[in-house]
């Protein structure tokens, strides 16, 4: 049985691509605070990891980098969920 793809909560500002479709965060962000996808593939320049939900509606006041695209997930990402991201930088905010 095939497992199920992660449901991750994007937001930020610069354009990236979630499951092949290409996308402006900011926009996105600014109108509807954020967006989530079935975690398929993600490419972004810059990505950092929240952990936790709280921290996510708020991370864009600490952080100001551009481009930069916030990634929250209920579930724990696994190392076959990760494989499926891709980013010259990528940081976790503990």
């Amino acid at each position: 049985m095939k497992k199920a793809n992660k449901i991750v909560l994007l937001k930020g500002n610069g354009p990236i691509s979630i499951n092949n479709e290409l996308l402006e965060l900011y926009p996105v962000t600014t109108s509807h605070g954020a967006i989530g996808f079935p975690l398929k593939s993600l490419r972004a320049d810059k990505i950092y990891f929240v952990d936790t939900l709280e921290e996510f509606w708020e991370i864009e006041k600490r952080i100001k980098d551009k481009p930069c695209c916030f990634i929250y997930s209920y579930e724990n990402l696994e190392d076959e969920d990760l494989e499926k991201i891709h980013s010259s930088k990528i940081l976790n905010l503990k």
